[in-house]
């Protein structure tokens, strides 16, 4: 949940505005990436048996590999 400020969100190939209020639901193993436009705040729940990062998968670091891939795929 987005609670202040503006950012842009690629969830599955999609690429979206998201700001104040919206609810983005992020299911197991989606690729998804968010980069703040305006400093911005957001609540993040995990549900599951185990809550751990090491089961994340950097696939690439900087926003621009990251629109590129998916623009391309």
């Amino acid at each position: 949940t987005v609670i202040s400020g503006q950012g842009e969100m690629i969830l599955d190939g999609n690429v979206r505005m998201i700001g104040k209020g919206d609810v983005v639901v992020i299911s197991a193993e989606a690729r998804h990436s968010l980069r703040a436009i305006t400093d911005i705040e957001i609540i993040e729940v995990q549900t599951g048996s185990e809550l751990i990062e090491d089961d994340i998968v950097r696939l690439a670091m900087n926003w621009d590999e990251i629109k590129i891939s998916v623009l391309t795929s």
